[in-house]
């Protein structure tokens, strides 16, 4: 066998090293909505969350494209399909920003639009109401509709709503009549209670997290600890609400 030259073999190496699997970069104008996993630090940059009115709704096969308002500014999003209500308000975290994005669904070109992995509707997060939104009360207070045996020092609604930093951090008794509960979310069971406590004619819900279990329309004394401006991160801000709750018998 003859030796192979050396200027072959040098040839043979060098088309051996190009025959390797390339590494392809994804453009960063992508046609088509990505499917980004929650969470993931490098599908979204930006970890701010956002509340936003939807103002429009385009359903595509897949994917779902949302007009929204915030504030004053207004623009696109995509998200994975799902229903979306005109005119609900809702929130979303981060977003990864695409301009000139093309849709092949409308035949279109999106000027920007922002990739979102999931979104909430602000009505329906453990405590359902929105982020900053808890009544303040009036001064003076309908009359109170839950009967039954009451403990002694239990505060009223009232009282808390209108005496909030006084009770910032302690741990007091409240009465009420459970309206709404969702369980097991995030390890806790989420009430709203009322007293029969208005203000602009309308009952004050008073939000409430604990590891008992309690049914609607159960009448119930909480003992628990008041925090004020909570942050559970994704819009879930409550003014006032109490946390780690027993109910007492």
């Amino acid at each position: 066998m003859k030796p192979i030259p050396f200027c072959l073999l040098i040839l043979l190496v060098i088309i051996s090293c190009d025959s390797k699997p390339k590494v392809i970069i994804a453009d960063e104008k992508t046609s088509t909505p990505v499917e980004m996993p929650s969470n993931s630090p490098n599908t979204m940059p930006n970890t701010d969350v956002h509340q936003v009115v939807a103002e429009e709704i385009l359903q595509a096969e897949k994917y779902t494209y949302v007009y929204v308002s915030e504030n004053k500014e207004k623009f696109w999003i995509a998200i994975s399909k799902q229903d979306i209500t005109k005119g609900h308000t809702y929130y979303y975290r981060g977003g990864l920003k695409k301009t000139n994005f093309e849709s092949k669904d409308f035949n279109r070109t999106f000027d920007v639009l922002y990739l979102v992995s999931s979104i909430i509707d602000a009505n329906e997060h453990p405590g359902g109401q929105i982020a900053g939104q808890e009544p303040s009360m009036s001064e003076t207070p309908n009359e109170k509709t839950v009967t039954g045996k009451k403990i002694a020092g239990t505060i009223a609604l009232s009282d808390l709503m209108n005496n909030k930093a006084k009770y910032n951090g302690k741990q007091i008794l409240v009465r009420g009549q459970c309206k709404k509960a969702n369980f097991q979310i995030m390890g806790k069971n989420w009430y709203h209670i009322q007293d029969g406590t208005k203000t602009k004619d309308k009952n004050v819900d008073f939000t409430i997290t604990s590891t008992d279990v309690i049914q609607i329309g159960d009448e119930v004394t909480f003992e628990g600890t008041i925090f004020l401006n909570k942050d559970f991160g994704a819009g879930y801000r409550y003014d006032i609400i109490m946390e780690n709750a027993v109910v007492k018998r």
